[in-house]
């Protein structure tokens, strides 16, 4: 279940960057080597901090 789980993620957010690129939208998510299913403190940081970027202003 836990590969499953890892693919779909990976699938979902190359998906989201391509949509992101097809819109002209600029995204940098820095990948790093899937060989766990958890979250460290800088990752999740990371990883708000490059989704903030997508909503601008309005938050």
């Amino acid at each position: 279940m836990t590969l499953i789980r890892a693919w779909t993620t990976q699938k979902l957010t190359q998906l989201g960057l391509w949509l992101a690129g097809a819109f002209g939208l600029s995204v940098s998510i820095p990948q790093t080597a899937a060989n766990n299913d958890t979250w460290t403190p800088d990752t999740l940081a990371n990883f708000g901090l490059e989704m903030s970027k997508g909503f601008g202003i309005g938050l």
